[in-house]
This record gives C-alpha cells, structure tokens and sequence, in this order.
C-alpha cells in the first residue's frame, strides 16, 4: 500500500509538472503574432515602425483607384467585420459611432463660408429650390406639393433629417477613402534561435489622418487593426489585391502582399525607453531619415554576421 501511494504522489507530481509547463508554454506566445514563436526561442527582438506612403511608386498598388487598401478598411469597420480600435496599442475598441465621427471633416470655423452662404448655399430649408413652393412646414422637393401635413404624415421625421443633413452639409463632411494615403506598420523584428533566421512580424496597422486633410492641421489616427485580423479578411475578400500594372492578369490578394513585402515603409521609430519617434530623439526630420537609413542596414549587418563565426 505504501508503494502505491508513493507512485500515486510521483504520477501526480508528473502530471502537475506536464500542466505548468503546457500553461507556461501558452503564455509564451504573442497572441497578436499571425505565426507566434515562443518566447524560449527569441534571441533578439526589437519593436519598428515604419510610415508607409501609398502615394509613393513603389506603395501605389496597394492604392490603385476606387480598390484602395484603406477604402477595405473602412468598409471592413462599416459592415461590422473589422474590429477598429482607438491607438495602436489596440486596448479601446471604437464603435462604429466613434469611427464614422473620426471620419468627419469639420470645415474650418465649423460652417459654409461667407461667400458660399451668399451664393445662397445652406439655406435649402427656407427657400423655395424652384422645383414647387416653400413655406414654413418645409421646402417640396420636386415629387409632392410640398404640404408639411402629407409630408409628416408619410414620414414623421421627414423635417428633422432634411435639417440635419442640411446642417452635416454645412459642418463638413465625411473623407474619402483615397484621402487617407499614410499608414503606419507596427511590427516586430525577432531572430528565431530554433529555425536560425529573422521574421518581421506585423502586429498592427493604423491608418492615419493627413495633417492637411485634418481640420485643425494636425495628423492623428484614424484607427488601428490588428493585423492578425486583417490578414484573414483580405484573404476572404477577391477585391483585396495588390494592383499588378506590368501584368493584371496577375493581381496579387493584401495578404500575399504583406508575407512578401511588397511595401516600403521608412522607419520612423525604434523601440526606446523614452517611447519616442525619431525625429524627437535626433532633432530633425534630415537626422531621423539618416538614422531610420542606418538602422536598415544595421538589421542586415547584424543577421549577416550570425554566419561569420
């Protein structure tokens, strides 16, 4: 009896040994990461980012005409597919309220111009628009005679959305898609000791808004996506693809486009631990791309000379 429970107690022993290891190993993989490596395997990683230009030649299949990577998006977070979040650090999700008020563009003093209210823009509500009368129920529109009684009868709220689409007019209005041509790539680079090779590893993705498309002049974000997400959407989407111009019978999908890194993306940031950019740290815009340069080639230099030895 006493040996049975001495192996009773090493089985359990073993099989709580087995468990915490299986947990420890779990924990050990980023959950943002498309192919994670376990962290045991990680001999070097460091935290990039890196500013893409889809205007640029080289960034400009991933933003061809009325098939742009940022219009996917948008209409991703529209449909209730894509999951949108506030910053990078993907920890506030925003509805999909927040995401089309992100969207808005407010013009500049919040309301037409003197000139467009003179040209008579703007006051669609109180004037007659020549296709029948107007009276103080509200202007015909061309289908009725224009009587606020039938009007709110048939719609009730006929009156309300009429004002408020007139005032949307007046406030601003919602961007473009081909008007959000800056993305920025958050991603990791790790050498993995067990497969003896690197892997950029993206983990997020954020559209930003250009400083001069912002109403007040100033670039923000739009939102961010984990990539892990966007990998599979644009693999369930035929129309996500990277716009083949020397030959279009061979358009490529998004995703194949990011596994082969048919992108260029300047670094604009290392991870450090003040958290800052590169032209914080460097002082200037022309010292931050000498830098952003020289990390480039320090990446390669340091994998290059994992051989030498």
């Amino acid at each position: 009896m006493r040996k049975f429970n001495s192996l009773a107690i090493l089985a359990g022993l073993v099989l709580s040994h087995v468990g915490f290891a299986q947990e420890k190993s779990d924990n050990g993989l980023n959950p943002l990461s498309l192919r994670p490596v376990h962290e045991s395997n990680v001999a070097y990683k460091i935290g990039l980012w890196r500013r893409v230009d889809l205007r640029e030649k080289q960034n400009q299949p991933l933003f061809a005409n009325d098939n742009e990577i940022t219009k996917h998006l948008i209409e991703g977070v529209k449909s209730g597919i894509l999951d949108a979040y506030a910053e990078e650090d993907l920890k506030e999700r925003l509805t999909l309220a927040e995401f089309n008020e992100r969207m808005f563009k407010r013009f500049e003093g919040g309301g037409l111009s003197q000139e467009e209210i003179d040209a008579g823009f703007g006051s669609e509500t109180l004037e007659d628009d020549g296709w029948g009368t107007a009276d103080s129920g509200g202007s015909d529109d061309g289908w009725g005679d224009g009587s606020s009684t039938t009007d709110n009868t048939q719609n009730p709220s006929s009156s309300a959305s009429s004002t408020v689409s007139v005032a949307a007019a007046q406030d601003g209005y919602e961007m473009f898609p081909n008007e959000f041509y800056i993305l920025e790539i958050k991603e990791d680079w790790i050498f993995d000791r067990q497969r003896s090779r690197q892997y950029f590893d993206i983990q997020s993705i954020t559209i930003k808004i250009p400083a001069e498309a912002s109403s007040d002049g100033l670039e923000k974000t739009l939102a961010s996506f984990k990539y892990k997400d966007l990998e599979q959407f644009f693999r369930n989407n035929p129309n996500a693809v990277w716009f083949n111009e020397a030959n279009t019978a061979k358009h490529i999908n998004l995703a194949d486009a990011f596994e082969l890194r048919l992108f260029h993306g300047r670094i604009v940031k290392k991870s450090n631990s003040l958290n800052k950019y590169l032209d914080e740290l460097h002082g200037s815009p022309k010292e931050a791309l000498i830098k952003s340069k020289q990390l480039e080639y320090e990446l390669v230099e340091w994998e290059h000379n994992l051989w030498e030895y």
